[in-house]
């Protein structure tokens, strides 16, 4: 997947507390992104909004420690949006 905004791959990070969660920094983005891990991939999470991203409507979705890093990515990294 890559980022509308920062033109970037979306890399999954790790929180020292919560555990693998992804930046993600428009609405549109955070919205299909939303869709496809409710609906194709079944893939629970909580969202966060920091302030640096809120005039975007961006913001970071936390998977917790049961995430499997290196499959998380490959999921993120088969999203292709139109």
């Amino acid at each position: 997947m890559i980022d509308v905004i920062t033109g970037l791959r979306v890399v999954v990070l790790v929180h020292e507390i919560h555990g693998p969660y992804v930046r993600i920094s428009s609405y549109e983005d955070g919205g299909a992104f939303e869709d496809v891990l409710d609906d194709e991939c079944h893939v629970p999470y909580w969202k966060k909004i920091p302030e640096e991203l809120r005039g975007k409507g961006g913001g970071e979705y936390y998977f917790g420690w049961t995430a499997d890093v290196e499959k998380l990515q490959e999921i993120i990294d088969g999203i292709v949006f139109e």
